[in-house]
């Protein structure tokens, strides 16, 4: 290759990358271009067209005489505040306006949760109220068979219409009502209550009502100013959270039955035998409970304010976090010879130190206490 076919070739290579630098600063001038295109098309709705014109005056009044008049710069200044002002409002309508209406949204759905589960409610009242009818036919065959019973027979059933009985009851379980417009809050079983009530009216023997009732499930019974009549034969009966507030049931018989949460205020229970009874967290306000036998009861929770335990047994009764102010325990008998300094010390029961005021201890008989009034 001699030196004029050289310097032809690099000329041609010198216009190609001449023509590709060409190329490049084009592309990059069309990106300049773009760039500052987006910033002015974009600096009106991110500054506003008056704080652009402020700021453009501010920059033109500098290059003409080299600072900026104190008129230009609060010009400015109360642009920026306007902008802000202006964004914070728009930033607040944006935000507030969505959650609020979230908000009515959520209490529209939660209302629409409420009708629904009323709706559910009532459904499963006409469902469970319905249960009457079966249970007209079962106490029907009840009263038929305790007709034709021997005078050997003790009024107790057969097997087979025990079992109908327990399913019955398991089948009545409790429910919410609508009553004076309103859902009542906690659940009750009317149909339990009618049940057990009819039962025991029909005079059936002790046996199967004891297997009935260790069987069965009468929880949440409403017995609510029921008067069951004296001696009512309730033994391994469960009658927890039932309402027996007002019930007239004296002499009953609830040994070993289970009343826990059982409203019972102003009940009369006077000389009931309630050995070993569960009467955790139960009500018994202002209850007549003188004469109750409650050997080995557990009373852990339960409210006895006001009630009258005039010469009830309280031997070994259970009394954690129990309620005993303005009880009355006139010659009540407990098992410890320090029982008022016990549960006011290390129990520390309400109204425990009014009682040590009120009373006093006498020995009856081996580990046997009577709570004597002071004079």
């Amino acid at each position: 290759m001699n030196e004029q076919e050289y310097i032809e070739r690099l000329k041609k290579e010198n216009k190609l990358l001449q023509d590709k630098l060409d190329k490049i600063n084009r592309g990059n001038e069309r990106k300049r271009r773009f760039r500052w295109w987006l910033l002015k098309r974009s600096s009106v709705p991110i500054l506003g067209s008056r704080l652009k014109k402020s700021i453009n005056n501010a920059i033109t009044e500098y290059k003409e005489y080299k600072t900026v008049s104190v008129d230009t710069v609060s010009d400015v200044s109360s642009s920026i505040i306007w902008r802000i002002t202006r964004i914070g409002l728009f930033a607040f309508l944006v935000g507030v306006v969505p959650a609020a209406v979230l908000i009515f949204q959520t209490k529209l759905l939660m209302n629409q949760n409420k009708f629904i589960e009323n709706q559910n409610n009532l459904v499963e009242a006409d469902r469970r109220s319905s249960l009457v009818f079966v249970m007209d036919n079962v106490l029907g065959d009840l009263n038929e068979e305790l007709k034709y019973k021997g005078t050997n027979s003790k009024n107790n059933i057969s097997n087979t219409l025990q079992a109908r009985i327990v399913s019955l009851s398991r089948a009545m379980k409790p429910y919410q009502y609508i009553e004076d417009g309103q859902l009542i809050e906690e659940k009750i079983s009317s149909e339990r209550g009618q049940l057990l009530y009819s039962l025991i009216k029909s005079d059936l023997g002790q046996q199967s009502l004891s297997d009935i009732f260790y069987a069965g499930d009468f929880e949440y019974s409403y017995l609510k100013e029921v008067s069951l009549g004296r001696g009512v034969y309730l033994k391994y009966a469960k009658l927890n959270y039932a309402n027996l507030s007002n019930a007239n049931m004296p002499a009953a018989n609830l040994g070993n039955s289970e009343l826990k949460g059982a409203n019972m205020h102003k009940i009369n229970l006077s000389d009931a035998d309630l050995k070993r009874a569960r009467l955790i967290e139960s009500n018994l306000k202002n209850a007549e409970l003188a004469g109750a036998d409650l050997t080995n009861s557990n009373l852990s929770g339960s409210d006895l304010s006001g009630a009258d335990l005039s010469e009830a047994i309280l031997w070994g009764a259970k009394l954690i976090d129990a309620n005993l102010s303005d009880a009355i325990l006139d010659n009540a008998i407990v098992d410890r010879q320090d029982w008022l300094s016990f549960i006011a010390d290390e129990l520390d029961l309400e109204g425990a130190g009014d009682l040590e005021n009120k009373y006093r201890i006498k020995k009856q008989g081996k580990k046997q206490f009577v709570l004597v009034p002071r004079k």
